[in-house]
């Protein structure tokens, strides 16, 4: 078996698994989906452990920035991203549903549902309004909805049986019109990059049926959002003083 040395090759050093999730601020369970769906190129050091070259991780990152891809010259509709419920064919999960209150399914699904309906109706005001005063507001009105349906999906995988319906080759998600790169997005260009990879994250985790990185996606989204919000609110505060 080949060795690998970390100090090897300075110039394009090796990385764990580990580091590209702490620099990426993502879960290494998201680092290892990129490796299997062949979007990341890993090399194996050992039983378990795996490296990947700093020039390989870059390429990734060039070939998957939102900002380097041709816009489509029509719209299309991305598929709902809308969880479902295995049907309870294992004798585990019969027996672990056999003893929930009968009302829990059915709440989920409504949580779920006033969710996707927030979030649709948060993203379509996004996607329609022209540059104005107000964009702090509906910044607020996304980022709110990405951590509903965060909660929603966090409560309902606690669900025996509960998983994610993969979807196949998603359109960006959350990718309205004033959201989009390239256009004029006013706050910290730093944050907007944190904006576009998080989603660029969702629309793989999506392609999962790990529910989990859904969930996270959502949640960090929500959370960068809110920042920019907060950063766009002082400073109009202070030009008004």
């Amino acid at each position: 078996m080949s060795k690998f040395s970390r100090e090897d090759d300075t110039d394009d050093p090796w990385l764990t698994l580990a580091e590209i999730a702490e620099e990426l601020r993502v879960n290494p369970a998201t680092v290892r989906l990129w490796i299997s769906r062949g979007r990341l190129k890993a090399m194996r050091a050992g039983q378990r452990k795996l490296l990947v070259r700093r020039s390989e991780l870059d390429r990734m990152l060039v070939a998957s920035d939102p900002a380097k891809q041709p816009e489509p010259r029509e719209p299309r509709k991305p598929e709902p991203l809308r969880p479902v419920f295995d049907h309870p064919l294992a004798g585990q999960v019969a027996r672990a549903r056999a003893h929930m209150d009968p009302t829990v399914i059915p709440a989920a699904i409504k949580r779920m549902q006033e969710a996707e309906a927030v979030f649709d109706t948060a993203v379509s005001a996004s996607n329609n309004a022209p540059p104005d005063p107000g964009f702090p507001s509906r910044l607020r009105a996304v980022a709110a909805a990405c951590l509903q349906r965060a909660e929603a999906l966090d409560q309902a995988s606690r669900i025996p049986g509960f998983r994610w319906t993969p979807v196949s080759a998603p359109d960006p998600v959350i990718r309205s019109h004033e959201l989009r790169p390239g256009g004029n997005r006013p706050g910290a260009p730093h944050k907007w990059q944190t904006y576009d990879m998080a989603v660029e994250r969702l629309s793989i985790a999506v392609q999962g049926n790990v529910i989990s990185l859904v969930s996270h996606e959502f949640r960090e989204i929500g959370w960068v959002l809110n920042e920019i919000a907060d950063e766009l609110e002082s400073t109009a505060d202070e030009q008004h003083r």
